[in-house]
């Protein structure tokens, strides 16, 4: 083999990885998506541990023996619509019709 053909395969070689390491299935294009989904993910995963926080001091404070009157009230009035009988009701009516 002369040194021409060795110098264009060496250079065709070369390009080859080249181009892999850069714009293949797992070069530094893909590595950038990968670094961008993890972020996202790891935003997801604080949101969602930080409901389940919230949830198990819920939990903590509704075990039987310490119930928290304030939460079983609270949660009465959102997840049942409960209502003092003293109480006035105002129906915000947020579709935007006109009367």
């Amino acid at each position: 083999m002369t040194p021409k053909y060795a110098a264009a395969a060496l250079s065709a070689l070369i390009a080859y990885f080249a181009y892999h390491a850069f714009a293949g299935e797992q070069g530094l294009g893909r590595w950038t998506d990968l670094q961008q989904e993890l972020s996202e993910k790891q935003a997801e995963l604080d949101a969602i541990t930080a409901a389940n926080d919230v949830l198990r001091r819920d939990i903590a404070r509704l075990t039987p023996g310490r119930v928290d009157p304030d939460l079983v009230e609270i949660m009465a009035r959102e997840d049942l619509n409960l209502v003092y009988a003293d109480e006035i009701i105002i129906i915000n009516d947020s579709s935007g019709a006109a009367f």
